[in-house]
This record gives C-alpha cells, structure tokens and sequence, in this order.
C-alpha cells in the first residue's frame, strides 16, 4: 500500500498500520485450541529456533544463539535472537502445524523456561492432555522440574 499512487503517505505508514492491525495473542491462541477441542490426544511440539543477526549491531537484546549447521566461519553460535515456538500437530495426513505461540526469549529467559511458560498457557485452556514434544535441546532436569505440574505427557 505504501507504493500505490492512491495512498500518498510516508513509508513508515506501512509499519504503523502492521502495528495498528496486530491482533491479539491470547485470543488468537484461544481460538485455536477451539479447533482443538475434538481431539483426544492434541501433540505439541515445542521447539528453539535462532536467528541470526550479526550484522544489525543496533537491533534490541542480541544474545549467543547456537545455530545446529555450522555457519560460515566454522562456529555454531551466531549472534542474533532466540525464539520459542509451541505448535499443534494434528494427526491427519499433511506436514502443517498450528502455531499457538511464537515469543522471543529475552536475554534474561532461557529456551527451558520459555517453553514450560508456553506449555502451561497452552494447556490452561485445553480441555484434554496433551502429549508435548521437545527437541533434543529440552532433554534436561530443568525442563522436567520446570513442567512438573503442568497436566501434559512429555
């Protein structure tokens, strides 16, 4: 919309109404566990993903992100941002997943904690137990008692 004739404004118009339209998170994830409730067993996943930023010195809390495939100069830790990602797996035939929650960790969270916070935002509404997947990352004690109380299989 920024570049058509018709609506003649500056360019950060565009930003301001991404802003301005960004819905609401909580509901957003409620109305996704709605699809939700037909399902006997919902599986989530949970997963860390980094994204990388060396070169943005001036983007907000960058931290040390290990980065699985080696980066270019042979390290894998990058600096960039950490995002915590808990998704529905359905178990019909596809490869799709729907995202209930997508936050960044900040620099004074952890991806174990962030996932545990989102596992249990998640299963505040659900209505049955779900079976919660981690990647090999979570395979520690601090996830476990980190989840302890939350109604899920893990």
């Amino acid at each position: 919309m920024a570049l058509n004739p018709l609506f003649r404004r500056e360019w950060s118009s565009a930003y301001e109404a991404l802003q301005d339209c960004r819905p609401d998170q909580e509901k957003l994830m409620q109305l996704y566990i709605q699809q939700m409730s037909q399902v006997e067993r919902p599986v989530l996943a949970i997963d860390h993903t980094a994204w990388l930023r060396p070169h943005a010195p001036t983007l907000k809390e960058r931290t040390y992100e290990h980065q699985p495939t080696a980066l270019p100069h042979g390290i894998p830790v990058g600096i960039g941002q950490g995002y915590s990602t808990i998704a529905w797996i359905p178990s019909t035939i596809g490869s799709w997943a729907l995202p209930l929650r997508h936050e960044r960790i900040t620099s004074w969270e952890n991806p174990m904690a962030k996932g545990a916070e989102q596992l249990a935002q998640v299963c505040e509404y659900l209505q049955n137990r779900p079976i919660a997947l981690f990647d090999s990352e979570y395979g520690c004690a601090p996830l476990i008692k980190a989840t302890a109380a939350i109604a899920a299989d893990k």
